[in-house]
C-alpha cells in the first residue's frame, strides 16, 4: 500500500504536514476537551451520590432518634422548658408594667417638685423686690436729710463760726503732731547716719588694719624669697666656680693624658732609633772597645732619657697618684739609678780591657743590657698603663661631676625663675585684691546710699498717706460732731 500511495506533484512531505497540523491540533482539543466534560460528569455524579447518602444517613439518625425512648425524654424536657419559658415572659411582662407605673408616678412627683421650687423662687423674688424697695425708701430718707442737714449748716452762722474753730484747732493739733513726727524722724535719721558713719569709720579701720597686716605679711614674705634668693645666687655662684675647677682640672688631665701619649711615642722612637743604631752599628764588630764605650754611653743616655720621663711622671700629679702608682714609679726610679751607677763602674772598667776582653765583655753586656732593657721596658709600659687608667678614671669622673654641676645649675635656674614668677603673681593678686576691695567698699557706699534714699523715699510715702489717713480722720471726726450738734 505504501508503494500505491505516491505524492501528488509539486508538494512535498512537509507541505502536507503543515497543511494537517491545525486538523490534528483541532481533534487533540477536542479529544482533550471532551475527557474533561466526561471527568466533570464522572465528579457531579460521585459527589451527588455522596450527597444523597448523606442526606439518607442523617434522615435515617433523625428516624432513630425519635423512634427511641431517649427522644420521649427530651421531647417531656423540652415542654418543660417551653412551659417555663411562657412563665418567664409572663412574669417580665408584669414587672415591665409595674416599672412603667412607678416611673409614671416619679414623673408626677418630679412637676410636682418643679411646682413648688418655682413656687418658692417666685416668693423668693418678690421678698428681693420688696427689700430693694424698702432700702430704697431708706436712702432716699436719709438723702433728704443729709440734704435737710447741709441745707442747715449753710444757713446756720453759729454753726459755720463754730465750724471754722473746730477746723482751725484740729489743724493746730495736726501741725503739732506733725511738727513732733517730722522732729522724731530727723533725729532718728540724725542717730541712723551716726550709727552708719561710725560702722563705716570701723570698716575702714579695720580694712586699714587688714591691709596693714597683709603689708607686713608681704614685706616678710618679701625678705625671706630675698634671702632665699640671696642663698640661691650664692649657691649658684658656687656652682660656677666649682663647675670652672672641675672644667680646669678636666684641661689637666687632659693635659696629662696628652703628655703620656707623648711620652709613649718618644719611648717609641727611643725604641725604633735603638733598632737603627743595632742595624747600622754591625760595622764595629771588630772594634769592641770602642763599640763597648759607645754602647755604654748609649745606655747610659737612655737611662737619663728614661729618668726623665718617669720624673715627669711623678710630677704630673702627685697629690693624686695612688699609693701602689708611687711604688712602681719609686721602684722604677731605684732601678734605673742602679743600672746608672752599674753602667758608671762598667764603663770604668773598660778602660782597662783588651780587644778579646773587650769582645767578650761586649757580649755578655749586650745581653745584660737587652734584659735590663727589657725590664725597664716593662715596668715603664705598667706605670703608663696604670698612669693612663687613673687619668682616665679621673676624667670620667671630673666629666660625671661636671655635668652634674651643670644640672644642679639648670635647676637652681629654673628655681629661681619660679621664684621670680611667684613674686610677680604675688604682687598681681594682691594688686587685684586691693582693688577688689576698695570697689566692693564702693559698692557697699553706693548700696549704703541708695537704701537710704529709698528709706527716705518710703518715709515721704508714708508720711503723705498718714497725712491723708489723718485728714479722712478728721473729716469722719468733724462728721460726727456736726451729728451730734445737729442732734
Amino acid at each position: 500500500m505504501s508503494n500505491s500511495y505516491r505524492p501528488r506533484s509539486g508538494y512535498s512531505n512537509m507541505d502536507r504536514y503543515s497543511a494537517s497540523l491545525p486538523v490534528m491540533k483541532m481533534r487533540l482539543e477536542n479529544e482533550i476537551i471532551r475527557k474533561r466534560e466526561a471527568e466533570t460528569c464522572r465528579t457531579e455524579t460521585a459527589r451527588s451520590n455522596d450527597k444523597y447518602f448523606q442526606n439518607c444517613n442523617i434522615q435515617t439518625e433523625k428516624f432513630d432518634d425519635w423512634t427511641s425512648p431517649r427522644s420521649a425524654q427530651l421531647s417531656h424536657r423540652q415542654s418543660k422548658l417551653r412551659e417555663t419559658e411562657i412563665d418567664v415572659e409572663t412574669r417580665r411582662i408584669k414587672l415591665k408594667k409595674l416599672y412603667q407605673a412607678d416611673r409614671l408616678k416619679e414623673e408626677e412627683a418630679m412637676k410636682r417638685i418643679q411646682k413648688e421650687e418655682e413656687k418658692q423662687k417666685w416668693e423668693c423674688m418678690k421678698e428681693k423686690v420688696q427689700h430693694f424697695r424698702h432700702s430704697k425708701s431708706a436712702k432716699l430718707s436719709e438723702f433728704l436729710e443729709n440734704k435737710e442737714h447741709e441745707k442747715w449748716k449753710s444757713t446756720n452762722d453759729s454753726f459755720r463760726v463754730f465750724e471754722s474753730e473746730l477746723k482751725k484747732q484740729q489743724q493746730k493739733e495736726m501741725w503739732t503732731i506733725q511738727l513732733q513726727q517730722k522732729e522724731e524722724e530727723k533725729a532718728r535719721l540724725m542717730e541712723e547716719k551716726k550709727r552708719e558713719a561710725a560702722q563705716m569709720e570701723r570698716l575702714v579701720q579695720e580694712e586699714k588694719r587688714r591691709n596693714e597686716l597683709e603689708r607686713q605679711m608681704e614685706l616678710e614674705k618679701k625678705q625671706q624669697w630675698k634671702k632665699d634668693l640671696d642663698a640661691q645666687v650664692e649657691q649658684l655662684r658656687a656652682m660656677d666656680f666649682d663647675a670652672n675647677e672641675k672644667r680646669r682640672e678636666q684641661e689637666r688631665l687632659m693635659a696629662e693624658a696628652a703628655g703620656l701619649e707623648a711620652i709613649k711615642e718618644e719611648i717609641q722612637i727611643k725604641e725604633e732609633e735603638r733598632a737603627k743604631r743595632k742595624q747600622n752599628g754591625e760595622f764595629l764588630t771588630k772594634q769592641h772597645l770602642a763599640k763597648l764605650r759607645q754602647r755604654s754611653k748609649e745606655v747610659t743616655a737612655d737611662l737619663e732619657r728614661e729618668m726623665s720621663f718617669v720624673e715627669k711622671l711623678a710630677e704630673s700629679d702627685r697629690a693624686q697618684q695612688k699609693e701602689k702608682t708611687r711604688q712602681d714609679i719609686m721602684r722604677f726610679l731605684e732601678l734605673v739609678e742602679n743600672h746608672r751607677q752599674i753602667e758608671k763602674e762598667r764603663l770604668q772598667q773598660s778602660e782597662f780591657l783588651f780587644q778579646e776582653e773587650a769582645k767578650k765583655l761586649w757580649e755578655k753586656r749586650e745581653s745584660e743590657w737587652e734584659v735590663e732593657r727589657l725590664a725597664r721596658k716593662k715596668l715603664m709600659e705598667d706605670v703608663i698603663t696604670i698612669q693612663k687608667k687613673q687619668i682616665d678614671e679621673r676624667l670620667l669622673v671630673a666629666r660625671q661631676e661636671r655635668e652634674r654641676l651643670i644640672l644642679d645649675r639648670e635647676e637652681l635656674i629654673r628655681s629661681l625663675e619660679g621664684y621670680h614668677n611667684q613674686m610677680k603673681m604675688k604682687e598681681m593678686e594682691t594688686k587685684t585684691k586691693q582693688f577688689q576691695t576698695k570697689v566692693d567698699l564702693l559698692a557697699q557706699i553706693h548700696q549704703k546710699q541708695r537704701s537710704e534714699e529709698e528709706l527716705i523715699r518710703q518715709e515721704e510715702q508714708k508720711r503723705k498717706h498718714q497725712e491723708i489717713m489723718e485728714a479722712a480722720h478728721s473729716q469722719k471726726h468733724w462728721n460726727i460732731s456736726m451729728d451730734k450738734l445737729k442732734l
